[in-house]
């Protein structure tokens, strides 16, 4: 990278500079209001630059507000209709992802890839980039870069919105992904198309041959492929703890290392062979910047690469046409070409840490490394304080993203990522030159690269035994800014957890949870991805008391991730205690939890809490029947009333009966469910029953994570996707 940093400025490239930050801005501008809004505003700011004698300046604020507004119109066009989901839907395209494997919960091997939606798009509902295409066959075989005709339910993409996250649907928009497809019919049209599909495909088969721990060979495969399917849950949470996933993540450490390296061995040939050439241009760079776009290719061209791959065309391109520039024009350059290609990357946390991570860097190599290392020499040295500054460094940006960073990742990259970095990945390249070459699958390099990764894999293990988890970094804790600390109150959070359950109840002296959602197959637990953040934020040490209402996966899926994180003073119903009809599970002056129905591993043996406060009485009614509401309105009839009901069942036809409702009588009820779900849940039964007695309904789906806050003079609800929705985010 140091070598395209020059202290000449050039007044063209540095024009170029500005209007890519302009640009940048305005395209930020427009996705965070309508598009047309957004451009309105940089029109009456550049007139009014105009008229304050900033004219050129003024034009130019002008014209990077109207090509925002094209652009975003152009994007938002590839936005899927939202009449189109739950439809059954026709369409073709090419596999663009390695399979991932994994079980239904009855028992039958799936896969699920990555689909790019082809040029008819999805009939009369846009043309979206890519699906995620799940419920194929895991013994069909589906090669990357195949041509496939495909048959099935258009659904969403996940858009839970919890406190302190951006929704799902924003993840997914800024990988490219505009919603999911749930197959009932696929065909191979083309077997793989493209050189770099079939290498992939190629490497892919060879990895699946080679001989070595599992949890290893994942590691080489994330190295290679840039797909980290093959490692498992435990390993990516160790990773994040020790703060150092993206050195297993393909991205601007791992091209640089092939570009330079390409670069040194390229001018040395050239010297050999042709040692004038290099007098006047550094021919070198054309053999490294290609030995850079192939392995971007193999690692499927993700965005950290892109920008790495934009960021080394650019500098090489202007180091061979001894053009000179400064290398911050590059840097806002990529950044413009990235949201150019893929608008909606700026939504997601890989554009910010990407881009953050990078522009430390620069600043590091111009201007700190210079003053502290004013010698040449001691690159170990310099390794070592450049990852020590870039945790420092990088701490606003994660905090932002993870609500919390870990001090372990000081010492984590500085022991590890030199040896990832110089020993690791410079191996798992050699063994891919290897079988590509020669298509030895037991060379030398993988099987040193496989050793090196299952150490790496035992150092971070031990690493995190020896750090403890108070060395994880939270600057929430006791600075509660989501509610007050005074012993009256309470907080009531209904999670956005998907199809599932998770509440919290916290105090200024303790938490108690009720369910913790999902554990799919694949991909984290909702206990991980949604409840364990929401606590951290809280600044929880420790749950005073854990309830589970019951066996099912979309309500106890979580409980061991939660009972590795945090510790429990006690915990009801499933993996705990059995609930006792009747029993006060929690009592202090203020707030008293009572059993009203169980105990039971079933839907109808769900543990259901009432939850009464000064201020506000709840109802936690699990997943009961109506059968079940009848035993309960005999035996409790005069106790039921509660102001806010969470509706029993994700709003199912079987509960919620209008007897129930008479008794308990809410003046809010809450749904827990997805957009979307495959059961149509909350039934229009049940919420025309609520209407009927004209309670207000607050759903997760389209409503985002719910949060109740009972004070000593009033009760607050507040819903998080109620404010102004960007126009991105539609809602079916």
């Amino acid at each position: 990278m140091t070598s395209f940093i020059v202290t000449n400025h050039s007044s063209t490239l540095g024009i170029c500079r500005n209007c890519a930050l302009l640009m940048t801005v305005a395209l930020v501008t427009s996705l965070l209001m309508p598009v047309y809004w957004g451009a309105l505003v940089f029109i009456i700011l550049g007139g009014l630059g105009c008229m304050a004698g900033y004219r050129k300046q003024g034009v130019y604020v002008v014209m990077a507000g109207i090509v925002a507004c094209v652009w975003g119109w152009h994007w938002s066009s590839h936005l899927i209709d939202p009449d189109c989901y739950r439809r059954e839907v026709r369409l073709t395209g090419f596999v663009t992802s390695l399979p991932v494997r994994y079980k239904h919960a009855s028992g039958q091997g799936l896969q699920s890839f990555r689909l790019s939606v082809g040029r008819d798009g999805l009939e009369d509902c846009g043309r979206p980039g890519s699906l995620t295409v799940y419920g194929v066959n895991a013994d069909q075989v589906i090669p990357i870069g195949a041509e496939v005709a495909l048959r099935g339910r258009l659904n969403p993409s996940s858009s839970q919105w919890n406190l302190g996250s951006v929704p799902d649907q924003a993840r997914w928009l800024a990988q490219g992904v505009h919603g999911r497809l749930n197959v009932s019919k696929i065909r191979v049209l083309q077997p793989s198309t493209g050189y770099l599909n079939k290498l992939r495909q190629q490497l892919a088969e060879a990895l699946g041959e080679l001989e070595g721990p599992p949890r290893a060979v994942g590691l080489l495969e994330a190295l290679v492929l840039g797909t980290g399917r093959a490692i498992g849950t435990t390993d990516w949470e160790r990773f994040r703890f020790l703060g150092i996933t993206h050195a297993f993540v393909v991205s601007g450490l791992h091209l640089s290392l092939v570009f330079f390296g390409g670069w040194l061995i390229s001018r040395r040939i050239l010297l050999i062979l042709w040692p004038y050439g290099l007098m006047k241009r550094d021919w070198a760079i054309v053999p490294a910047l290609a030995l850079a776009t192939i392995y971007a290719g193999l690692a499927g061209f993700s965005l950290p690469t892109q920008r790495a791959l934009i960021m080394l065309f650019l500098g090489g391109t202007l180091r061979l046409t001894t053009r000179r520039t400064e290398v911050w024009h590059i840097f806002m350059t990529a950044a413009l070409i990235i949201l150019m290609t893929n608008y909606f990357s700026i939504l997601g946390r890989s554009f910010w840490l990407s881009m953050a991570a990078t522009a430390i860097l620069i600043w590091l190599a111009v201007r700190l490394t210079p003053k502290v290392f004013p010698n040449k020499g001691g690159w170990l040295l310099k390794m070592m304080v450049t990852q020590v500054a870039m945790v420092l460094l990088m701490a606003p940006v994660t905090l932002f993203w993870f609500g919390k960073m870990t001090l372990a990742a000081v010492i984590a990259n500085v022991l590890l990522v030199p040896i990832i970095a110089s020993v690791l990945i410079p191996l798992a390249l050699m063994g891919t030159v290897c079988v590509l070459l020669w298509g030895n699958v037991d060379n030398l390099p993988w099987a040193m690269a496989v050793d090196v990764g299952l150490g790496t894999l035992r150092a971070a293990e031990v690493l995190q035994h020896v750090i403890p988890e108070s060395a994880m970094f939270n600057p929430f804790y006791g600075v509660d800014l989501h509610r007050n600390k005074e012993e009256s109150v309470i907080e009531l959070a209904v999670l956005d957890v998907g199809q599932g359950l998770s509440v919290v109840l916290s105090t200024a002296r303790s938490t108690l949870v009720y369910d913790t959602g999902d554990a799919p197959p694949l991909g984290m637990s909702q206990a991980q991805k949604v409840l364990i953040p929401y606590l951290n934020r809280l600044g929880t040490k420790e749950i005073s008391l854990r309830i589970i209402s019951h066996s099912d996966r979309d309500h106890a899926g979580g409980v061991s991730a939660l009972a590795a994180q945090f510790p429990t003073k006690r915990a009801i119903g499933y993996a705990g205690i059995p609930c006792r009809v009747g029993e006060v599970i929690y009592q202090n002056s203020d707030l008293m939890v009572t059993v009203f129905n169980g105990p039971g591993d079933t839907n109808d043996g769900s543990c259901v809490l009432q939850v009464r406060h000064a201020q506000v009485t709840v109802l936690l009614a699990g997943d009961v029947s109506a059968a079940r509401e009848r035993e309960m309105i005999r035996y409790w009839r005069h106790n039921l009333k509660a102001d806010v009901l969470l509706v029993a069942h994700h709003g199912s036809h079987t509960s919620t009966s209008a007897s129930f409702l008479k008794w308990v009588d809410p003046a809010v009820a809450v749904i827990s469910a997805s957009r979307a779900n495959r059961f149509d849940h909350p039934r229009p039964s049940v919420l025309e029953r609520l209407q009927q007695r004209g309670i207000s309904i607050l759903n997760t789906a389209r409503n985002g994570g719910i949060i109740v806050t009972a004070g000593a003079r009033e009760v607050k609800i507040d819903a998080l996707r109620d404010g102004n929705i960007p126009y991105w985010l539609s809602l079916p």
